[in-house]
């Protein structure tokens, strides 16, 4: 059996759309069970919300790290 390497991990942005689809699929399932492709839809729009607040929050820590960094000159 072939071992991972563990230097090789997944981005954080995969990661947040993995976690969001699976809340999204469960949210619709209870809410919207009776519903047609409803879990589907919340699915992949908690997919699409976990992946771009990574994203935001990653982006908003690097700017207030280099603005940090310029005001350290």
């Amino acid at each position: 059996m072939r071992v991972p390497d563990p230097s090789k991990r997944a981005r954080r942005e995969v990661v947040a759309a993995l976690i969001g689809a699976e809340a999204g699929a469960g949210i619709g399932l209870l809410l919207f069970a009776a519903t047609p492709l409803a879990p589907l839809g919340l699915a992949a729009t908690g997919a699409l919300v976990g992946a771009g607040a990574v994203h935001a929050r990653n982006t908003m820590v690097r700017r207030w790290l280099r603005a940090q960094l310029r005001a350290a000159r």
